[in-house]
């Protein structure tokens, strides 16, 4: 697990620098680079301890360890149910949990905000092509597209959820 976290920070701090230096205003700027480098860092840092903390203590309710439990989180996503008794009562749990989440991201109006966000990133980054600051316009560019994974995802993310509910015996809300 350490090496996953310092990969993760790793990449974290490559790209706070690339944000900070390339992304400036006119011309390369170093000293930015590393200051969001390091801001990057800390805000991965202290994101990891706050999940790793929260995964610890979920799975202390159902005794077991962290990464059993994890275990049991990807199963549920792959739309499976765990075979261990165990390992139910917790499926059970994270799927409810999945379900709420779901449900929340699944609303009209969460549709149009990230609709919006997304046309608002690609306008910028026509509008920032046609002014020819092409490594703007690429950032820009792949925001929007990262915008857009949520919503063309949901419904494969829905019908996983639905079998492991039903492999579980529990019903999805209607």
């Amino acid at each position: 697990m350490a090496g996953s976290v310092l990969a993760a920070l790793l990449a974290v701090a490559v790209a706070g620098f690339l944000t900070g230096s390339v992304l400036g205003e006119d011309e390369m700027n170093v000293r930015q680079g590393f200051f969001l480098a390091a801001a990057f860092v800390l805000l991965g840092a202290v994101t990891s301890a706050g999940v790793w903390w929260w995964n610890r203590r979920r799975a202390a309710e159902f005794g077991m360890s962290a990464g059993r439990y994890l275990r049991v989180g990807r199963t549920v996503r792959r739309g499976e149910a765990p075979d261990d008794p165990a390992e139910r009562e917790a499926a059970v749990d994270i799927a409810v949990r999945m379900r709420r989440a779901l449900g929340s991201s699944s609303r009209r109006w969460v549709w149009w905000l990230v609709g919006g966000g997304a046309l608002l990133w690609f306008l910028g980054g026509v509008f920032l092509l046609v002014d020819g600051r092409y490594g703007r316009a690429s950032y820009n560019l792949v925001m929007a597209g990262l915008l857009l994974v949520n919503p063309l995802t949901m419904g494969r993310r829905r019908r996983r959820l639905e079998a492991a509910e039903r492999a579980l015996g529990i019903r999805p809300p209607a």
